[in-house]
């Protein structure tokens, strides 16, 4: 029986990639020729029963029987052995293929927590996607209380896309919940950078309060019971409107370290702006 996403590509798919590629020629229309699923294996390798549970649990989530892959050289800053076991590999094509994807999209990749979508940066200049799975439960066909270790997965989709576009829309079209073109690490900046200006507005506004009931406090000469009072009364102020609360941080990217004080941007955004011709003056020494 053909796959489901397999119909779907050939009556539906390639007619909206024609018009939305601009092609005239069907055969011109990318499609997904092959996808790659490799699982390192680390110590695991010398292991023979931990090399047959990641052989068992990838036959499982690939519906085919893997590969095990060999390292080619000897690295002892990683500790590996020429001839010994890297890892566990299984390439899907047609139908399999097609089955993989439908399991992938609808059921594996919701099963992530705090899932935000695939990046949309991840394709090479071959125009292939990749990206990595952290926990290779995720896939149902894997029976959690037979697991002896939760394992990372790295997936390949390759393509025959000539264009970064060509293969983008390739995978939208399979239902690839590709994230936006917003950028979470942005958002994090800018979040962190709004922050810090907050507590600076508070620090300005309950300046003169603080000072007033720090001078009390300071004030050996008063009574005990007074000083007590307006320590009591700080403590009730807000916890941000303190001087220490603020950080010395990036104006551009948000970066707390490496920031100078004069120019409020951190060395990476000066380094950066500077590469770029933003600021006059600065030239690249190298010695």
């Amino acid at each position: 029986m053909m796959p489901r996403l397999k119909i779907s590509y050939d009556k539906e798919i390639i007619s909206k990639l024609m018009s939305k590629l601009n092609l005239k020629n069907k055969h011109e229309v990318p499609k997904i020729q092959k996808i790659i699923l490799n699982m390192g294996l680390g110590e695991d390798g010398a292991d023979g029963k931990k090399l047959k549970a990641c052989v068992d649990d990838m036959a499982l989530i690939a519906g085919q029987k893997p590969v095990i892959t060999k390292f080619k050289k000897s690295i002892s800053n990683f500790k590996t052995r020429k001839g010994s076991n890297a890892g566990v590999k299984v390439t899907l094509r047609s139908n399999k293929m097609y089955e993989f994807i439908d399991r992938l999209v609808n059921i594996a990749l919701p099963r992530i927590k705090d899932f935000r979508g695939l990046s949309s940066k991840s394709i090479d200049n071959s125009f292939n996607y990749s990206f990595g799975v952290k926990e290779h439960i995720i896939f149902p066909e894997v029976n959690f209380d037979k697991v002896d270790k939760i394992r990372g997965l790295d997936i390949t989709i390759v393509t025959t896309s000539k264009t970064k576009e060509g293969a983008l829309e390739l995978l939208k079209e399979f239902n690839f919940p590709l994230n936006s073109k917003k950028n979470w690490g942005n958002m994090a900046k800018k979040s962190a950078i709004e922050k810090n200006l907050r507590r600076i507005k508070l620090v300005k506004k309950y300046a003169k309060r603080r000072a007033a009931l720090k001078k009390i406090i300071k004030n050996k000469k008063l009574e005990l019971s007074e000083r007590f009072a307006a320590q009591l009364k700080l403590n009730k102020l807000p916890k941000n409107s303190a001087k220490i609360r603020i950080r010395n941080r990036c104006e551009i990217s948000g970066r707390p370290h490496g920031v100078y004080r004069k120019l409020k941007i951190s060395r990476i955004a000066l380094r950066d702006m500077a590469s770029s011709g933003k600021i006059p003056g600065i030239t690249k020494s190298s010695w």
